[in-house]
């Protein structure tokens, strides 16, 4: 209301924040003053577009080549390969951390005991030949694995590049399960069963694998490590196709999530003096988009690594579609909250108790007035009489009220 400079101290930036407010009211504006500053003071940053704006891509250039830093902008657009740097998410980390990325393209089975089941044979799967292929030395991309679900004589290759390694037992014990041996004796892999385990996770590699995506992400020496991108400042722009390839850019926006999460993980274990400073943002434009699950631990844990994650979405509802518990743990772990013009009423009672209440005086004022003439009609007497009176009464109780009002959040322009 002062117009006075709102001064953000790193240490609470690395408690978070979060924006919640209609569509085009300014979310974006506000984290593109963010990372101009942070871009200006060497802090490095990156920022997911749910929105893939040519015109971001652009500002951001400039405020790099502003300061000099053209040199350390990262681009991920597999919306338009020739604008993009080179991608491989899958690619760095241990079989569970991959295997988890892989598995954050399926819906979330927990509700539902059968599809929870196929899901864990397929992470088990997953996990399995990422080992095996790391354990061969061999590097690996979305066509890659694509293939391996599908080919027979993929698998048998990869089993005999394996060399003898607890990792060779487990693949070849987990191939086992669709061996058959025909009247010759002849042993096979049953592909059709093998795709069943998996279900959709094959499809969806190979979604990546191909077309534009493919183009940018089948690669062994990727342009952008998210790891390496965070301990050297770089400054990185991935631009989700949300509009033109709704389903497969909510899909690629949770894997690049999930590999900032290993990378969160791997940033944690560094001594202090390697770790970024400036704190490293992380600028989630539109999240409602490609919001998951895995988000909550990053919340409890980016703190550790200098790493401040600030969240943009328009309800609240996109975080609850996921989990009630996501809802709680994002708001929960967010010190900073920053509300624009909401649009719901849930949303805008939810933002009124947390900014909260306080205690008010409310006042009522009353006043009576009455008048009488009496007297004997039916004779003349000097009795009767003629009264007035009055009274003015006020009233006051505390109670405690909101300190900005569900309307008002509402009607913010």
């Amino acid at each position: 209301d002062t117009g006075k400079p709102l001064i953000l101290p790193h240490e609470d930036l690395m408690r978070h924040g979060f924006i919640v407010g209609q569509s085009g009211v300014g979310k974006t504006v506000l984290g593109r003053l963010l990372m101009f500053q942070q871009i200006a003071n060497g802090g490095g940053l990156i920022f997911i577009d749910g929105k893939l704006n040519i015109e971001e891509l652009e500002t951001l250039h400039a405020y790099c080549a502003w300061v000099g830093r053209s040199h350390d902008l990262l681009v991920i657009n597999p919306g338009e390969p020739e604008l993009s740097n080179t991608y491989n998410p899958i690619l760095y980390g241990d079989p569970d951390e991959v295997s988890a990325r892989i598995l954050s393209l399926i819906p979330s089975t927990e509700n539902n005991p059968g599809a929870d089941h196929y899901k864990q044979s397929a992470n088990q799967g997953v996990a399995t030949l990422i080992a095996a292929l790391n354990r061969a030395k061999l590097s690996y991309n979305f066509i890659d694995l694509t293939i391996l679900l599908m080919s027979q004589k993929a698998l048998a290759y990869l089993e005999n590049r394996v060399p003898p390694s607890p990792e060779k037992t487990n693949l070849k014990l987990f191939l086992d399960q669709y061996r058959s041996v025909s009247r010759e004796g002849v042993s096979s892999i049953d592909i059709k069963r093998l795709k069943e385990t998996f279900g959709g996770v094959g499809g969806r590699m190979f979604m990546f694998g191909t077309g534009k995506f493919g183009q940018v992400m089948n690669t062994y020496t990727p342009e952008v490590d998210l790891f390496e991108a965070i301990k050297r400042n770089k400054i990185v722009y991935v631009m989700l196709p949300t509009m033109g390839k709704d389903v497969a850019a909510q899909n690629f926006g949770k894997m690049v999530v999930g590999d900032l999460r290993t990378a969160i993980s791997w940033v944690q274990r560094l001594p202090e003096t390697e770790k970024p400073w400036p704190p490293y943002l992380c600028f989630f434009d539109e999240a409602g988009s490609y919001v998951n699950a895995s988000w909550s631990r990053m919340f409890e844990q980016a703190r550790s690594a200098h790493i401040c994650l600030l969240p943009a979405v328009q309800t609240l509802a996109n975080l609850e579609s996921v989990s009630p518990e996501l809802k709680e743990m994002v708001i929960g772990n967010t010190w900073t909250k920053i509300y624009f013009k909401l649009g719901t009423q849930e949303t805008a009672e939810a933002a009124a108790d947390l900014i909260g209440l306080e205690k008010a005086v409310t006042r009522s004022l009353s006043f009576t007035g009455s008048q009488s003439d009496s007297t004997n009609r039916a004779n003349a007497s000097p009795d009767g009489g003629v009264s007035q009176g009055s009274g003015l009464a006020t009233q006051e109780r505390e109670e405690e009220v909101y300190k900005v009002s569900t309307d008002d959040l509402k009607a913010l322009d």
